[in-house]
């Protein structure tokens, strides 16, 4: 037979298990529990902070993004218009664009000279000559100055080395016009 005083006391110790359990629940609610809430208010608005912080940095991210892909795209834009130098074999297609430059400007070419300088120029991709071009020119005024104007936005690298312009008495409206453009050819 099962033993009455043995289950009491069983049931005894079971009661003051719970009431431990029970006890340790308690002050863990009340001391650590209250503790660790109290530390989760604190840390609250330092969350909310970084978090402000964490999207103002994507927010900034992304504009450095854009002002570096506008950039680029304006560098691409400078590299296709940056000017070409010539190469020996491209001299004859030189003049005649300054020659259909000229007959679009209403300009009357009298001479075309192209005049290689001797020194050469040391550049960090190769070796450059200078060519200057003669032109013995019949123009107004406007028309030199659109002509001009063209050949120094074209793609190849042209610039106005010298200029003189003599009036004629027989045409008062037209100049006679002695130019030479300066530019560089790639050996």
């Amino acid at each position: 037979m099962i033993n009455l005083n043995k289950l009491a006391l069983d049931n005894k110790k079971i009661f003051l298990i719970i009431f431990i359990f029970l006890i340790v629940i308690y002050l863990d609610f009340t001391f650590v529990i209250k503790i660790q809430l109290g530390d989760l208010r604190t840390q609250e608005p330092k969350i909310i902070k970084l978090k402000k912080d964490l999207d103002a940095l994507q927010s900034g991210l992304a504009k450095m993004q854009d002002l570096k892909n506008k950039q680029r795209q304006t560098s691409q834009k400078l590299l296709s218009k940056a000017k070409k130098i010539i190469s020996g074999e491209q001299i004859p297609g030189v003049l005649q664009d300054i020659s259909s430059t000229a007959n679009k400007n209403n300009v009357n070419i009298v001479q075309i000279k192209p005049i290689k300088e001797s020194k050469a120029l040391a550049s960090q991709t190769g070796k450059f000559s200078t060519l200057l071009i003669a032109l013995d020119l019949f123009c107004d005024y406007h028309s030199l100055g659109k002509f001009i104007n063209d050949l120094e936005n074209a793609p190849i690298f042209m610039a106005v080395e010298n200029m003189k312009i003599t009036s004629q008495p027989a045409d008062y409206l037209r100049q006679k016009v002695n130019l030479v453009l300066r530019t560089y050819v790639s050996k």
